[in-house]
C-alpha cells in the first residue's frame, strides 16, 4: 500500500475534493498514526453538529469473528451507518434508490501487529462512486447528495486532523447494473403496519437461516411523520443492514480490511402510495469486485455465490427480479 502525506492545512482549505478524479475513484481512506479508534468515538459523538446521527454502531466487530471464527489479524474494525434525515428526504422522494445508501457506511479499522502499517484508516466509499453505483444522472441530486457527504467529511478532518491518506480506485468501470431490484406484488392488507411488521419478522427469520444479521434499520416513515415531514409518496419505507458473518471475515480478516466500505449493505424497502407492491433493492456484490479490483478466481466465486443467496432468498419470499445487479 502506497501511502502519502496530507497537510492538515491543505485539507481544511479545500475539503475533500472528488471532482478530479473522473469516475474511477472508489474511495479515499484517511489514516492516524496508532490506535485513534477513541478519537473515532469522539468524532461520531459530535456528528450531529452538522446534522447527522447514525442507524447503528456497530463497533469491535473483530471480537465477534474470533469468537466464531478463531481468527484475528485486526486489531480493531468498526461500523458506522451514517445518516442525515433531513437532508436524505428530498433525495429520497425524488429516487427511492437513495436508500441503497442511506444510511452509507463509515467505518475504521487498524491492523494487528503490522510493522509496515501501524495506522488507524477511515473513511467512506466517495459520494460519486455511490451516486453512479445507484445510476443517480440528475446533477441537483448528484449535487446536494455529495455536499451533504462532504458536511460530515469537513467535521471528520476537522476533529481526526489525519496525517495519512490512500485513493483506492477502480480500472475496469462499475458494474452496467450496480443495483439488484426485485418485487412482490401483495394482496390489499386490512392493515398496512401489521403487514410490514409481519413481513419485517419473516425477512429477518429467513435471512438468519442462512447466516445472515442485520446489523441496523431505519423506518422512514415512521421517522419523517414523527418529525412531521411530508413523505407521502411512499405508504412504507425503511431499510434494513444486512450482514454476513462467514464472508465478510473470508475478506476483512483475510487480508482486504479496506472493502468493510461496502458495508454492512443497506437493503431498502418500499411500498409505492396506493400500491400493492414491495419493492426491495441493494447494491450487488459486483461493485465490491470492480471498486477494489479482486482478481483471486475463488474469491470472486464465492462473493458472487453468496449474493445469488440473498436473491434466491427473497425469490422464496415472493419477490421477482426486475433488476439484476450485473457486470
Amino acid at each position: 500500500m502506497k501511502l502519502h502525506a496530507i497537510a492538515l492545512v491543505a485539507m481544511l482549505s479545500i475539503g475533500i475534493s472528488y471532482a478530479d478524479n473522473n469516475s474511477t475513484l472508489t474511495a479515499e481512506m484517511h489514516g492516524s498514526k496508532g490506535n485513534a479508534m477513541p478519537q473515532i468515538d469522539g468524532l461520531i459523538g459530535k456528528i450531529e453538529k452538522v446534522g447527522y446521527s447514525t442507524v447503528a454502531a456497530n463497533k469491535d466487530i473483530q471480537v465477534h469473528y474470533y469468537n466464531k471464527f478463531k481468527e484475528k489479524t485486526l486489531e480493531s474494525i468498526s461500523f458506522f451507518g451514517m445518516i442525515n434525515k433531513e437532508a436524505l428526504r428530498p433525495l429520497l422522494l425524488n429516487n427511492p434508490d437513495f436508500g441503497a445508501y442511506a444510511p452509507y457506511n463509515f467505518f475504521a479499522y487498524k491492523k494487528l501487529d503490522a510493522a509496515d502499517d501501524n495506522n488507524t484508516w477511515y473513511g467512506h466509499l466517495a459520494p460519486e462512486a455511490m451516486l453512479d453505483i445507484i445510476g443517480e444522472k440528475d446533477a441537483g441530486s448528484r449535487k446536494a447528495f455529495t455536499e451533504m457527504v462532504g458536511s460530515f467529511d469537513g467535521l471528520m478532518l476537522k476533529e481526526m486532523k489525519p496525517t495519512l491518506s490512500h485513493k483506492y480506485e477502480h480500472a475496469k468501470p462499475w458494474p452496467t447494473q450496480g443495483l439488484t431490484k426485485l418485487v412482490k406484488k401483495f394482496e390489499k392488507p386490512e392493515d398496512l403496519e401489521t403487514f410490514v411488521e409481519d413481513f419485517v419478522v419473516d425477512h429477518d427469520g429467513r435471512f438468519s437461516k442462512h447466516n445472515f444479521i442485520i446489523a441496523g434499520f431505519i423506518d422512514f416513515k415512521f421517522e419523517y411523520g414523527d418529525m412531521e415531514l411530508e413523505f407521502d409518496k411512499y405508504d412504507a419505507y425503511w431499510v434494513s443492514l444486512l450482514c454476513h458473518f462467514e464472508f465478510s471475515n473470508s475478506i476483512f480478516n483475510r487480508g482486504v480490511p479496506e472493502a468493510g466500505m461496502f458495508a454492512p449493505c443497506s437493503v431498502y424497502f418500499y411500498i409505492p402510495k396506493g400500491k400493492n407492491e414491495l419493492h426491495v433493492g441493494y447494491a450487488s456484490v459486483n461493485n465490491w469486485i470492480r471498486g477494489l479490483n479482486f482478481e483471486d478466481a475463488k474469491r470472486v466465486e464465492y462473493m458472487k455465490a453468496i449474493d445469488a443467496e440473498v436473491v434466491e432468498t427473497f425469490k422464496e419470499m415472493g419477490f421477482e427480479v426486475e433488476t439484476l445487479g450485473k457486470d
